[in-house]
């Protein structure tokens, strides 16, 4: 569910008795902390924090240029403008910055 969720639904989850989880490949080093600051105001109970464990791929504008147009109809018929989708991996490897980060809470 990354992108669409993040620290009030993994602490409500873990209130009501479940693992809640916080999606952190698509977080920058402080988001992360920010929302691990949040998660850990808001429950003393376990909670996991998942990662990608990948090499950035490279952009490449052309292979971008033909999902969009497969894509396009899909686009249409759900009413998403094109333009609001950002370009490139959004998807950020696991690195050593994260591991701070995630040694200050313990996770």
């Amino acid at each position: 569910m990354a992108g669409v969720q993040g620290s009030e639904l993994a602490v409500a989850v873990c209130n009501a008795g479940g693992l809640g989880s916080l999606p952190g490949a698509m977080l920058s080093v402080d988001a992360l902390h920010k929302e691990l600051t949040i998660i850990r105001a808001g429950t003393t109970q376990p909670y996991n924090v998942n990662f990608f464990s990948h090499s950035t791929p490279v952009f490449n504008s052309q292979h971008e240029t033909v999902w969009r147009a497969a894509l396009k109809p899909y686009f249409i018929e759900l009413g998403i403008d094109v333009n609001t989708i950002p370009e490139g991996p959004s998807r950020l490897p696991f690195s050593h910055e994260t591991v701070e980060v995630l040694r200050e809470f313990a996770v």
